[in-house]
């Protein structure tokens, strides 16, 4: 079996069933579920370099959150893809001893591979049962920093979470004050600030 097609088979015989079985509703390589305020996407990406010997490809697994757009006056997307989602994640991100990425050769066996998946792919999903707010979620991204900011920082403003937006303000300025590229970051702050609300100066917490 080629590359490819073992892959092809190990989606439809290990992963499908599964993601059917949390709720995911298959397009394809992409699945999708809506749970409390979340869309959730999963979604299986095959490296551009594949070839007839080896292949390669990742498996994703997102979050969206509308408030989190609604907040900072985005659009609200009704139907998105993998990135357009706010949280973005991969297996190993949930289980340190699961892969990032799955290769795949003459000799790989679609079985074993399959089952590794099965395993992987549960704890992403116990994790993507945990991010279904926008209070989950931004609690996630403020641990990643730069990972969505405006919307981390619009959120904790908008909720009146002054002690959280302060140490988040803080912790990126810490991080990132001193590069060229604050100055942008800052623009960008101002922007989220000017469309949530006027009355709180950010830029009093770093001094």
């Amino acid at each position: 079996m080629s590359p490819s097609n073992l892959i092809t088979a190990v989606v439809r015989t290990h992963l499908k069933p599964l993601l059917i079985a949390r709720g995911f509703a298959p397009v394809g390589s992409t699945f999708q579920r809506r749970l409390a305020e979340a869309t959730q996407v999963v979604n299986v990406d095959r490296s551009k370099r594949n070839g007839a010997l080896a292949a390669r490809f990742f498996i994703n697994g997102s979050v969206y959150i509308p408030a989190l757009d609604a907040v900072i006056g985005e659009p609200v997307i009704e139907d998105p893809d993998e990135p357009s989602c706010h949280v973005r994640l991969r297996p190993n991100d949930a289980d340190p001893g699961a892969r990032r990425e799955y290769d795949v050769t003459l000799d790989t066996d679609a079985e074993t591979l399959g089952e590794e998946i099965a395993r992987d792919v549960t704890a992403l999903l116990d994790m993507l049962d945990g991010l279904t707010t926008p209070q989950a979620a931004v609690a996630h991204l403020a641990g990643r920093r730069l990972a969505q900011y405006e919307r981390v920082f619009g959120w904790y403003l908008g909720q009146n979470e002054l002690d959280q937006v302060s140490r988040f303000v803080k912790s990126l300025h810490a991080e990132f004050g001193g590069e060229s590229r604050w100055a942008i970051f800052a623009r960008r702050l101002d922007d989220v600030h000017r469309r949530v609300r006027l009355d709180v100066s950010w830029r009093d917490w770093i001094g």
